[in-house]
C-alpha cells in the first residue's frame, strides 16, 4: 500500500490515544446506559444523571446515547449545556434526534454568534434538520462570514435530501482552491462536488492534485470528480504514472478512462489489464465495465482485438460475475448474435450466464427453457440474479401462464430476498391482473415470517406491495403485523399507522454482548486472500463489538463469503446465504457517531435503522455521506492490501479474537 496509509495509521492511533483518554463514549463503567440505549428505554433518570456528571466524558455518552432516542424533548436539556466546550457532542445528537424548530433556532443562533471551533458539526446538523428556507440561510451566511470553517458539512446534507443549487457549488469550488483549506476539508468538498455533479472549473486544480499528491483518498476524489464530468485530461504521462499506483487509485482510474481522448494509450492500457491473469479482480472487472460507458471506433476495438479478448474472457473466466460483465460489454460493443450461437461457448456457460445471454431472444427460447436453467442455479446468489432479469423482462412475459405461475410459486417461497425481489419488481400490470392471488399469499407470507428478522425487508416490500394493490388491503397487512416481536417492523409500521405501539427493543442476551464488548481488543479475519487485521471501538458501538465477538466465539463468520463487492466503495459479507438478505436470526440496534467513514474504517450493513445484525463492510475509499447513517465498530490496523484485493465470492476462513 502507499506510504500515506501508514502516515495515516499512525496519525489515527495518536489521536485514538488522545480521544480514549479524553473522551470515550462507552466503557465498562457505563452499563446501564449502555442498556437504556441499547433497549430503546432512553431512561431520563439514567441520562440526567450522566448529563449532570462532573467528568466530561460521562456527559458525552450521555449526549451519544441521547442522539439514538428520536426523542426532541431532550433539545430543552441540550440547549442548556455547554456549548463552549460540549458543541461537537451537542450538534451531533441535535442533528441525530430529529426536526425541530427550536433546536435549528439554537443552532443558528451558536452559528453566528460563536464561530466556535465546532463550526463543522453545526453545519452538518443544520445539514440533517434544514428545509429550503435554511439552505438559502446558509448561503447568505456564507457570504457573510466566508471564514467560517465546515459549510461542506451541511452541503452534503443538504445534497443527501436533494436539496441543491448552483451558488452552493460556486461555495465549494471556492473553498476547494483555498491555499488555507485542509487536505481532510478539501476531501469532503471533492466528495461533495461529485455528488453535485463537480464542475470544469476545478479540472487544473484536480490535474495538480493527480501530478502532485499521494493521498490515495484525494487521488480518488480527484478521478472521481473527472469520471463525473465525463472528462480525464489528455496525458499519456498522467495515465502509466496513475497505474503505477495502489489499486485503489487504479480502479478509479479506469472508471474516468474511456472519457479521455487518448483513445489509442486507452484501449493500450486496457488490453494489458485484460491480457494479464495475475490482475488485479477489481481493476479487471472495472476496465470490463469501463467498455460500456460509450460507443468506441470500431477499427481501434477490432485494432486492439477487444472482441476476441471479452469472448476469451467469456469463455474461460470461471467467475459469474465477471462473465456477466464480460457479456454485456460484448453486447454493448458487437451485439449479441454471435454470442447465442456459439456452440463452443455456450457450452462452457454457467446457467445465470446462459439466462443473461438468451433472455433478449424472444424467438429463441420460450420462458418455460428459461426457467429450466433457473431451476438448475444451485448458488442463492445467482438464482436472484436471475430472478432480478426475469423481472427485467416483466412486460415481455406479462402474458405467459408459465411466467405467471413461477412468480407466483417464487413469491410462496421461503427465501427473504426472492420474496422482496418479487413484491418490490412486479410491475402494475403484474398487480391489477393477479390481485386476488397475490393478496392470498402476501397474507400468509406476512403471518408467517413476522417474527423473523431475516424477512425485515420482504415484509416491508409486501407491505409496499398491499398499498398497490389497494389502500384497504394494506391496512388489513399492517394490521396482521402489528403484533410483531421484531422492533425495527414495528418502527416501520408505525409511520404508515401511528396507532402501532414500538415498545422497547428486548434483547435476550444483552448482558452476555456488553461483557463480550469490552473483553477482546480486536480480531484477525483470516480470508482466502491473506489476513486483515481489526481494532475495535466498543467506545462507540459496545453493542456492535459484542455482537461481533459473541458470532466470532460461535464460528458464525467461518466461510462466508463477501457477497457485495463495490470496488472503490466497499467491501461486505456477513450473511451465511451469501446473497445480502440474511443475518443472524435476530437483529440487534445502531450504534452511530460522528466518526467519519474512511479507508478502513468497518461498518454494520442494515436495512434501516434498528436493523442491523451480522453483516458488516470494509471501506475502499472516503464516503462521508455514511456518517451518522451506519454504525461504526471497527477498523483495520493491518493488512489494508488484502482488503483491496477481496473480490465478490472470496471469502472468510476464521475469525481468531484478540485480547
Amino acid at each position: 500500500m502507499g506510504n500515506s496509509y501508514l502516515i495515516n495509521y499512525l496519525i489515527l492511533s495518536i489521536l485514538f490515544l488522545y480521544s480514549s483518554v479524553n473522551f470515550p463514549q462507552y466503557n465498562p463503567n457505563k452499563i446501564d446506559l449502555i442498556q437504556t440505549t441499547a433497549t430503546r428505554q432512553f431512561s431520563k433518570t439514567i441520562l440526567y444523571k450522566y448529563l449532570s456528571s462532573s467528568d466530561s466524558t460521562d456527559i458525552i455518552a450521555a449526549l451519544i446515547s441521547i442522539s439514538h432516542s428520536e426523542d426532541t424533548s431532550f433539545v430543552q436539556e441540550l440547549i442548556k449545556m455547554n456549548f463552549d466546550k460540549y458543541g461537537k457532542w451537542i450538534s451531533f445528537a441535535s442533528g441525530q434526534i430529529g426536526n425541530s424548530d427550536s433546536v435549528k433556532h439554537y443552532l443558528w443562533e451558536r452559528l453566528y454568534n460563536s464561530r466556535s471551533n465546532f463550526s463543522e458539526a453545526i453545519f452538518s446538523a443544520i445539514g440533517k434538520l434544514g428545509n429550503q428556507k435554511d439552505f438559502a440561510e446558509l448561503i447568505n451566511f456564507y457570504n457573510e462570514h466566508p471564514e467560517t470553517e465546515g459549510i461542506e458539512e451541511a452541503i452534503l446534507q443538504f445534497r443527501i435530501k436533494n436539496l441543491t443549487n448552483d451558488l452552493s457549488k460556486n461555495i465549494l469550488i471556492k473553498e476547494f482552491s483555498n491555499a488555507g483549506t485542509s487536505l481532510e476539508r478539501k476531501k469532503k468538498i471533492l466528495f461533495t462536488l461529485a455528488r453535485l455533479g463537480s464542475d470544469s472549473l476545478i479540472n487544473s486544480d484536480l490535474t495538480k492534485v493527480l501530478i502532485e499528491n499521494h493521498d490515495n483518498e484525494m487521488l480518488q476524489l480527484a478521478l472521481m470528480n473527472f469520471r463525473i464530468q465525463k472528462y480525464f485530461p489528455n496525458n499519456t504521462e498522467l495515465i502509466n504514472y496513475l497505474f503505477n499506483m495502489d489499486n485503489e487509485v487504479k480502479i478509479e482510474l479506469v472508471k474516468a478512462l474511456p472519457y479521455s481522448d487518448t483513445t489509442d494509450e486507452v484501449l493500450k492500457l486496457f488490453t494489458r489489464i485484460l491480457s494479464d491473469t495475475t490482475s488485479n479482480e477489481n481493476v479487471f472487472l472495472e476496465t470490463i465495465k469501463a467498455f460500456q460507458v460509450k460507443k468506441w471506433e470500431a477499427d481501434l476495438l477490432n485494432d486492439y482485438g477487444i472482441e476476441s479478448l471479452l469472448k476469451q474472457i467469456i469463455q474461460n473466466n470461471k467467475k459469474s460475475f465477471i462473465v456477466s460483465e464480460a457479456i454485456k460489454t460484448y453486447e454493448h460493443l458487437f451485439g449479441h448474435n454471435e454470442l447465442s450461437r456459439d456452440t463452443l461457448l455456450l457450452k462452457n456457460l454457467s446457467e445465470i450466464n446462459l439466462i443473461q445471454l438468451f433472455i433478449s431472444e424472444k424467438n429463441y427460447l420460450a420462458f418455460y427453457s428459461l426457467s429450466k436453467f433457473y431451476e438448475r442455479i444451485t448458488d442463492p446468489k445467482q438464482k436472484l440474479n436471475a430472478l432480478e432479469i426475469f423481472l427485467k423482462h416483466n412486460n415481455e412475459f406479462a402474458e405467459d401462464t408459465n411466467f405467471i405461475y413461477f412468480i407466483l410459486k417464487e413469491l410462496k417461497s421461503d427465501n427473504p430476498a426472492s420474496i422482496s425481489v418479487i413484491a418490490d419488481g412486479i410491475d402494475s400490470n403484474f398487480i391489477s391482473t393477479n390481485s386476488d392471488s397475490l393478496i392470498k399469499i402476501s397474507t400468509v407470507q406476512a403471518n408467517k415470517f413476522k417474527h423473523n428478522s431475516d424477512f425485515i425487508e420482504a415484509l416491508m416490500s409486501l407491505v409496499n406491495l398491499a398499498g398497490k394493490i389497494s389502500d384497504r388491503f394494506q391496512k388489513e397487512l399492517i394490521q396482521d403485523l402489528s403484533d410483531t416481536k421484531l422492533y425495527s417492523l414495528r418502527k416501520y409500521l408505525k409511520k404508515l399507522s401511528p396507532g402501532i405501539d414500538t415498545g422497547n427493543k428486548p434483547f435476550d442476551n444483552l448482558s452476555e454482548l456488553i461483557n463480550e464488548s469490552f473483553n477482546y481488543s480486536g480480531a484477525m479475519i483470516k480470508t482466502n486472500k491473506g489476513d486483515i487485521g481489526i481494532r475495535f471501538r466498543p467506545d462507540f458501538a459496545p453493542i456492535t463489538v459484542g455482537n461481533f465477538v459473541f458470532l466470532s466465539k460461535k464460528n458464525f463468520y467461518n466461510g462466508i463469503k463477501f457477497h457485495r463487492v463495490v470496488p472503490g466503495f466497499v467491501i461486505q459479507t456477513g450473511d451465511p446465504t451469501g446473497t445480502g438478505w440474511c443475518g443472524p436470526g435476530y437483529e440487534i440496534v445502531s450504534e452511530f457517531s460522528p466518526e467519519e467513514y474512511h479507508t478502513g474504517k468497518i461498518g454494520i450493513a442494515s436495512s434501516g435503522k434498528d436493523t442491523e445484525g451480522s453483516q458488516f463492510f470494509i471501506m475502499q475509499g472516503y464516503y462521508p455521506h455514511l456518517n451518522g447513517r451506519y454504525t461504526f465498530f471497527a477498523e483495520v490496523i493491518k493488512g489494508l492490501d488484502v482488503v483491496m484485493n477481496i473480490a465478490e465470492d472470496d471469502y472468510i476462513i476464521s475469525v481468531e479474537l484478540l485480547k
